[in-house]
């Protein structure tokens, strides 16, 4: 009896440990997999907050190209002011035909991008990186696109889409108007800066820095 049952007792307990075997590698490639594409995950969410960091980089250039001028339009509006009130009466004319002179490059609005920032938005490539760092930056391109991009399009339409600036008037009172919306728009700006280059700092520390900064 016990010779008939051995070589059943041998390929029971080989069944047993070629299942056990069987059930170990199938749960080690299924730990393998799910590590590796943590890993990639992780990877393809550095990759996306380093192009949102060279955006961010190039969008400080942007506005650092661009505010000085606008704080000297400022400045050219106070110089015609000061003729205008200057005068004996009045000063009428087309407001359009003093651009030329406190305008001198036009409106000249920063070329600012969110490109990245919404393909990595759009593509869940954030969803692996912590809370925190995406919040903040998220507050950087909202600050970026209700401030200085809202400031310069109502500019633009108020001084080119509108009838008035082809007719003629007082031009001191549009003048005014126009100097007030420069001046904010400089005051975003340098606020702006500021605030990207904070995120820059928070983005380094984070071990996130765009390609030019680590070729440096």
């Amino acid at each position: 009896m016990s010779t008939s049952s051995s070589p059943v007792s041998a390929w029971l307990g080989r069944a047993i440990v070629e299942g056990v075997l069987i059930v170990f590698a199938v749960v080690l490639g299924f730990i393998v997999n799910e590590w590796r594409e943590t890993v990639a995950d992780r990877q393809a969410a550095t990759d996306a907050m380093i192009r949102v960091a060279a955006e961010i980089e190039d969008n400080v250039a942007q506005l650092e190209a661009v505010v000085a001028y606008h704080e000297s339009v400022v400045s050219l509006i106070d110089e015609r002011l000061a003729e205008i009130e200057a005068a004996d009466g009045p000063v009428r004319g087309i407001v359009f035909d003093e651009f030329p002179r406190v305008l001198p490059r036009g409106v000249n609005a920063p070329g600012l991008s969110d490109f990245a920032w919404t393909h990595a938005q759009q593509h869940g490539q954030l969803d692996v990186m912590p809370y925190e760092l995406v919040a903040t930056t998220a507050r950087i391109y909202e600050m970026q696109a209700s401030g200085v991009e809202s400031t310069w399009r109502q500019i633009v339409e108020l001084l080119f889409s509108g009838p008035d600036v082809m007719r003629e008037q007082e031009v001191a009172a549009s003048l005014r108007f126009t100097q007030t919306g420069f001046s904010e728009l400089a005051s975003q700006e340098r606020f702006l800066i500021d605030h990207l280059r904070r995120q820059l700092v928070v983005l380094q520390e984070n071990g996130i820095e765009p390609p030019a900064a680590l070729q440096e």
